[in-house]
């Protein structure tokens, strides 16, 4: 069954090592840029980058002992860091996997074990999780969704407080592996309040006290990793902060309140009275986690891991195949056996993926966490009816649940190579053209040193510029947090500009000196809102020049396309990257009130000629001024778009030519034109 769930994890090889590697975009790919600098800032942890939302940087708030983990896999493969990145959730999917395996099979036997690895190593939601060429730390949350609710239900079944004092360890330490840990956290709750209520004549130690031992070493543990590696002053609910050690008193002292209530124990008042301070401070920013849950952040609105599964079903049954046929019968056999039987160790199963089942609905990030409780639920509760049965009815449902399962087995099957190229590989070699030719605005690794500048671009753009580039992102896939949030608003703003002149004044703000440009339907932030009228397509098609309704670009400046076509658009570049400049003021004299022309033919490194064409009327006292964003200077490797000669002048009555200076395009000098028009 691990040889099955390597392949399924693995099916995709031709694309992602097939010459160049490519990984899952794009979070994998920043996970390479933080794992080194966690190689460098080691043994302490350094959250905070600078290169991330510029210009003012930001703290990411990823996991610490995933990012080591990351960050070990690329110190045994130095000098292939993306090769060596796309096994890391392969391997640590497998190892997980196995080790879960032995310890349900030593507790729960070898039926169960077997039939929740054949789940998580097939079901599609989980293969994702930790499929070749993924970096990521959802790796971690289907084998701790299920290793929690494990735990729990043993503790629950021996009424044992040293091994529920151990499942709050390990509650406590899911957040330093996975953003996703505390989702666990209610389910588990929850549990502890079934449990009480269903044996709550059994002698012996309480539910209460289990429940008790759970919150205080999750609270132990979730403090030690704020001190050590997040923001003990800080509430926040992302992130390793108070917020995380108070949920989990709050929710499982409460619910331990609760259970020993039920129980007719004492103690319930102190355990209930530890659990109100503790929910006070959070309610501000549960009613934020709320919010957005139901997608009140710009991009968790627009991600495809962010869609609520009720609205799409067909993509509900590509994440989870049979689950979604099995997981409601399961459910069902669960809740009866909690029933009729006490079988109390069920109750952290079946809430658990009741919980997680209600998550997944409001968005698919959680399925992964889903596929791990679910596992162990289908696997335990159905085993438990299939013992039950008659010899024949018993293997007529073997048979039904072998053919409800069989189409996994595709997910083992080698995928073959795409014919299309991925969407971001077109875009690599001008991020490679940037890394080597624009000047390095910090030393790219030194999070000490504040960048001169930064980059605006497209938000899913972000990762890439700072890894391929080394150049700091303005707008990044980063949420939620305050700092993500506006910065991609301000990228958004400039993209979404409808005037040179406000564009280059939001950019100057930023203090961003290169805008680049590549496909995109949508500004983040304004869904519906089309991009005709503003600098984008403007850019991004024309490059700039004069248009019917747009004048060339005086603050613009294009120093690169890229060698890749679009895919419709085959005479044009995929990407494009503008240098943000004052432009030159290039003067000069003719008649009054005369129309004068200004040409300079650019050529490109694609072979291709752009015609960069300025039309003005003079002045009464005949003087005309254009701004010009190109210079006329050949020996530059900051650009590779060039002039062909000097800029050519002409009005009624005569013409001239002008040269230009890098410094005077980049200073916004003024350049007087070499010959006065007047004198022709």
């Amino acid at each position: 069954m691990l040889a099955l769930a390597l392949a399924a994890r693995t099916a995709d090889w031709r694309n992602v090592l097939g010459g160049s590697v490519e990984l899952v975009p794009t979070d994998s790919y920043y996970y390479i840029r933080f794992a080194r600098l966690q190689q460098l800032a080691f043994p302490r942890f350094e959250p905070f980058d600078p290169y991330i939302n510029h210009p003012t940087g930001a703290s990411i708030i990823w996991p610490p002992l995933h990012t080591w983990g990351v960050a070990l896999f690329l110190a045994l493969g130095a000098g292939q860091p993306e090769r060596t990145a796309a096994w890391v959730g392969p391997a640590v999917s497998l190892i997980e996997l196995g080790l879960l395996s032995l310890l349900i099979r030593q507790w729960w036997g070898r039926g169960v074990a077997l039939g929740t690895l054949a789940l998580l190593a097939l079901v599609p939601a989980g293969v994702m999780a930790g499929t070749l060429g993924t970096a990521d730390h959802h790796v971690h949350e289907p084998t701790l969704a299920a290793l929690c609710a494990l735990l729990l239900g043993r503790a629950l079944g021996q009424r044992s407080v040293l091994l529920g004092a151990v499942t709050g360890a390990v509650l406590g330490l899911a957040p330093l592996f996975t953003t996703s840990g505390f989702v666990l956290l209610p389910g588990l709750a929850a549990s502890l309040v079934l449990a009480a209520w269903l044996s709550r004549d059994t002698p012996g130690p309480g539910v209460g006290r289990v429940g008790l031992s759970m919150g205080l070493g999750a609270a132990a543990v979730l403090a030690l990793g704020v001190v050590l590696f997040g923001e003990p002053a800080s509430l926040t609910y992302y992130g390793l902060t108070s917020f995380q050690p108070l949920l989990a008193l709050a929710l499982l002292a409460g619910a331990s309140g609760l259970a020993t209530l039920l129980e007719r124990r004492r103690g319930w008042s102190l355990q209930l009275g530890l659990a109100l301070p503790c929910a006070l401070p959070l309610v501000p920013e549960l009613v934020r986690a709320f919010q957005h849950l139901l997608l009140g952040d710009p991009l968790l609105a627009v991600v495809m891991e962010s869609i609520p599964l009720w609205k799409d079903p067909d993509f509900a049954r590509e994440l989870l195949g049979p689950v979604l046929l099995l997981l409601p019968v399961a459910l069902a056999a669960a809740g009866v056996r909690l029933w009729r039987e006490r079988e109390v160790s069920l109750a952290p199963v079946f809430l658990g993926a009741l919980s997680l089942t209600a998550a997944s609905l409001l968005q698919a990030r959680f399925t992964q966490a889903l596929v791990g409780s679910a596992a162990l639920l289908i696997a335990s509760s159905l085993g438990g009816v299939l013992r039950g049965l008659r010899p024949l009815p018993q293997r007529a449902s073997v048979v039904v649940l072998a053919l409800v399962g069989l189409p996994l087995l595709g997910e083992a099957v080698p995928l073959p190579r795409s014919t299309e190229p991925s969407a971001i590989a077109p875009v690599r070699s001008t991020l490679t053209w940037m890394r080597e030719h624009t000047p390095p605005p910090s030393p790219p690794w030194d999070v000490r040193v504040h960048p001169a500048w930064g980059v605006v671009a497209q938000y899913d753009m972000g990762h890439l510029l700072v890894l391929w580039a080394e150049r700091p992102a303005v707008a990044t896939p980063f949420s939620q947090v305050s700092v993500h949030q506006s910065a991609n608003a301000q990228a958004a703003a400039v993209l979404g500009a409808t005037t040179e002149a406000d564009a280059y004044l939001l950019a100057r703000a930023l203090t961003a000196r290169y805008l680049l440009l590549t496909p995109f339907n949508e500004l983040l932030g304004r869904p519906g809102q089309s991009l005709d009228g503003t600098i984008s397509p403007w850019l991004h098609e024309h490059a700039g020049l004069a248009t019917g309704e747009r004048a060339a670009s005086g603050h613009f400046r294009l120093v690169h396309d890229s060698a890749e076509s679009r895919r419709k658009k085959p005479g044009l570049p995929y990407a494009r990257l503008f240098e943000v400049v004052p432009g030159a003021v290039l003067h000069g004299r003719c008649g009054p009130h005369a129309p004068v022309t200004a040409v300079l033919e650019l050529e490109t490194a694609r072979g291709q000629t752009l015609r960069y064409e300025l039309r003005t009327t003079t002045a009464p006292d005949g003087s005309f001024a254009f701004r010009v964003a190109y210079p006329t200077t050949r020996d530059t490797r900051e650009a590779d778009v060039l002039a062909r000669g000097p800029y050519r002048l002409d009005c009624p009555g005569g013409g001239g030519t002008a040269l230009v200076s890098e410094q005077a395009v980049r200073e916004g000098l003024a350049v007087e034109s070499a010959v006065d028009l007047t004198a022709r």
